[in-house]
């Protein structure tokens, strides 16, 4: 039976409700993070918070001592260059390393359904090389392990959009996508530890309603009561020539190159059946959102 999970990436966006819905299940929930005293000040009072840093060995090794699980949260950051290092897979090698000689009994790691576009209509981003490659090296570690590959997070997908008193996208989207809700994938993961056993399981993670980013910053707008928004569609090209410049306006560019035009079709079943199926639709999570 699974009681210690240590989680990596704990205080991000995704990392921090997953943390809390851990520790709220009833597990003995353990964090690395590099600065303990603000990661305290936004984590439960409950989850044990353990100061180190990933490309150290001995302090991986510190940290996962006695864990039965290891739940992992890590992304490429915009300021990153191909040949810089990846948390995603450089950190990601130490932390299986670790949790091998630590005798951890299953691995679970986030990644993203929209990967899935690399290669796709002549598309190539090597920061979707980094997460195929992260999720290989999960699939050969060694330990029972869990996939999970999102589509669209509602609440990222706002996160990064809203500015100010406007709903931002860049381009327009070819298809819908089937949004999912952070709280919705949190209680999939709780159920996913309560059902697997020592089996391998990818599931691909899917909500209720699917919309195109234009229809889904919409009902956001639509449904959202704590103040007047509006929607803005920038131009891909113009965010394009942005990235000449800004290292940051160019992976928004090829995100929203492979957002706009992958064809996501529905394969959530497996994990509905599983886990539980979602429950939050896009605009009661708009309805509710502060």
């Amino acid at each position: 039976m699974i009681k210690k999970i240590a989680v990596f990436g704990a205080t991000g966006a995704v990392g921090l409700p997953i943390t809390k819905a851990l520790a709220d299940a009833g597990y003995q929930v353990s964090v690395l993070v590099r600065d303990a005293d603000k990661a305290k000040t936004i984590l439960p009072e409950n989850v044990q918070v353990v100061e180190g840093n990933i490309t150290y060995h001995h302090d991986l090794k510190r940290f996962l001592t006695g864990m039965d699980a290891v739940y992992c949260s890590l992304n490429v950051s915009p300021n990153e260059d191909i040949e810089d290092y990846h948390i995603e897979t450089d950190g990601l090698r130490e932390i299986l390393n670790a949790s091998l000689e630590c005798s951890v009994r299953r691995f679970i790691y986030l990644s993203s359904i929209l990967q899935n576009y690399q290669h796709e209509n002549n598309f190539d981003w090597w920061v979707f090389d980094v997460k195929n490659e992260a999720v290989n090296y999960v699939r050969d570690c060694g330990i029972p392990y869990t996939v999970f590959c999102p589509s669209i997070f509602m609440d990222r997908f706002v996160a990064q959009h809203k500015q100010d008193k406007t709903l931002q996208i860049i381009g327009e989207s070819r298809f819908p996508f089937y949004f999912i809700s952070v709280a919705d994938y949190a209680r999939m993961v709780v159920n996913s530890i309560k059902v697997l056993g020592n089996e391998d399981r990818e599931y691909n993670i899917q909500g209720l309603d699917c919309y195109s980013t234009k229809e889904a910053a919409q009902l956001f707008v639509k449904n959202y009561s704590k103040e007047k928004l509006r929607v803005k569609i920038s131009s891909i090209a113009w965010v394009k020539f942005l990235g000449v410049f800004d290292k940051r306006q160019r992976y928004k560019a090829k995100y929203a190159e492979a957002l706009n035009n992958y064809s996501e079709i529905f394969t959530g079943d497996m994990a509905w059946d599983e886990l539980g199926k979602p429950t939050i639709s896009f605009a009661e999570f708009a309805k509710t959102s502060s």
